[in-house]
């Protein structure tokens, strides 16, 4: 009977290790939003490539299995996207992930609205998880902004 505990304690803290994602006291990874390119238009769905940037300042790699992430502009709603991503960031190093995100008609409308509006400045914000190749999971969550004054010459309000 004791054996069968053990296996059983044992399994658990198996599960929770593979749930945890990183090993205790490594710090989380950095994920980015690097680039945003329209790929195909259509009149229901929009397909944009882009590119995450995922930086490792840990002291040991860390391998990924996939990736699955949304985006919003300005608070709203605008893309998301998966993508299998069999890889490895290196220790104090970063990859690049190059990643297909899909939109709607209404997402976008939502964002041609809030443009028209006049914002000097287009806040983004990327959230999701990177599936690691131990069967862990790694949510993230960054922001950062975009001040479209320098393209125009106005100053941003």
């Amino acid at each position: 009977m004791r054996t069968v505990q053990g296996w059983i304690a044992a399994g658990a803290l198996l599960v929770l290790g593979a749930c945890a994602g990183l090993p205790h006291g490594m710090d989380p990874l950095s994920v980015t939003l690097a680039d945003v390119r329209p790929s195909q238009i259509g009149l229901l769905e929009q397909e944009f490539m882009m590119k995450i940037r995922v930086q490792n300042p840990n002291s040991v790699e860390v391998p990924l299995q996939g990736v699955a992430f949304n985006v919003e502009l300005n608070g709203k709603n605008f893309a998301k996207g998966v993508s299998r991503q069999d890889g490895t960031v290196p220790a104090f190093g970063d990859v690049v992930l190059d990643v297909k995100a899909i939109s709607t008609l209404g997402d976008v409308l939502n964002q041609v609205s809030a443009l028209r509006d006049g914002p000097g400045k287009i806040t983004y914000r990327l959230q999701g998880k990177l599936a690691s190749a131990g069967g862990g999971s790694l949510p993230f969550d960054s922001t950062g902004s975009i001040d479209l004054s320098a393209l125009t010459g106005e100053s941003a309000k």
